[in-house]
């Protein structure tokens, strides 16, 4: 197909847009991450039961699982602890370091280092894909592209399980929750939550089939099936 003048301005500038915003992105993950690094996991000490109620929820064994901003670890860690093939993907070097160091020797669990909305995986690879507290501190747009690379690298019928912030309906615990995550949480933090995972996961055509919270209401488990 040969594009006209004005479709290819368009689609130029959709492709420098896309460019400036994942750069962007990139450093800005690196700088936030290697200032939070060394502390992250002992932050993430009372999220030890969601990460095992998360790995509960995959059923049959000798699964490949993507972990997408995997962070430092820890719920590839507990995928691998059942004996789960596992492989985690975050942006930040600083953040896998820590997460390098948890390996042992009889788990099926490898880190990389890369830009999860450009998954290097054919298509339907991955029997799950998960994502815990990754889309909040990311723009829309990467947020978007990563959903589709999980649904696209997630085999049909597959689990994907997303772990993020929610809103209690209770004001005060709301506000209360609200204000403690903005004590650490990044830039994009405030609009994850006036927009909510559900218009995300609506964005990319990914339907609920089960929903837990945890803590007050403040952190959702949602689980999806890859129908495409």
């Amino acid at each position: 197909m040969i594009l006209n003048h004005k479709q290819r301005f368009i689609s130029n500038s959709f492709y420098y847009t896309t460019m400036n915003i994942r750069e962007n992105y990139k450093w800005y993950n690196y700088r936030f991450f290697k200032k939070w690094a060394f502390v992250y996991d002992y932050m993430n000490v009372i999220l030890i039961p969601v990460r095992k109620k998360v790995t509960d929820k995959i059923k049959e064994k000798n699964n490949k699982i993507l972990d997408v901003a995997c962070g430092s670890g820890n719920q590839s860690i507990n995928f691998a602890k059942k004996g789960f093939e596992v492989m985690g993907i975050d942006l930040s070097p600083d953040m896998l370091k820590y997460a390098r160091k948890k390996i042992k020797p009889d788990y099926k669990i490898k880190f990389i280092n890369s830009d999860a909305s450009k998954i290097g995986y054919k298509d339907n690879f991955f029997d799950v894909s998960s994502m815990s507290f990754g889309l909040h501190d990311m723009p829309e747009e990467i947020g978007l592209m990563i959903l589709k690379e999980m649904i696209r690298t997630t085999k049909k019928n597959g689990q994907i399980i997303i772990v993020d912030y929610d809103t209690p309906k209770n004001m005060i615990i709301s506000w209360l929750g609200f204000r403690i995550a903005k004590l650490w949480e990044s830039k994009y933090y405030d609009y994850f939550m006036k927009k909510e995972l559900n218009y995300y996961l609506k964005k990319v055509n990914l339907k609920i089939i089960s929903k837990e919270r945890y803590f007050f209401d403040n952190i959702q488990v949602v689980e999806c099936i890859n129908y495409k």
